[in-house]
């Protein structure tokens, strides 16, 4: 089994190693500074997610 020591290195060194993590975190940078956010109402968000799943019990 390889185990790997703890690093320093914060999630957002992480990302910016992969060019394409780079390029969507400055976007995302760029829409913020622009005011462009998108706002989720998490429960309304919970609700759809729930009701638009099907569960199959089985009885005993």
């Amino acid at each position: 089994m390889l185990v790997e020591p703890p690093s320093e290195e914060d999630e957002t060194t992480y990302l910016l190693k992969s060019e394409t993590n780079k390029k969507h975190l400055i976007k995302a940078l760029e829409n913020v500074k622009k005011g462009n956010l998108v706002f989720v109402n998490l429960d309304e968000y919970e609700k759809i997610v729930f009701e638009s799943q099907t569960y199959e019990f089985e009885e005993d």
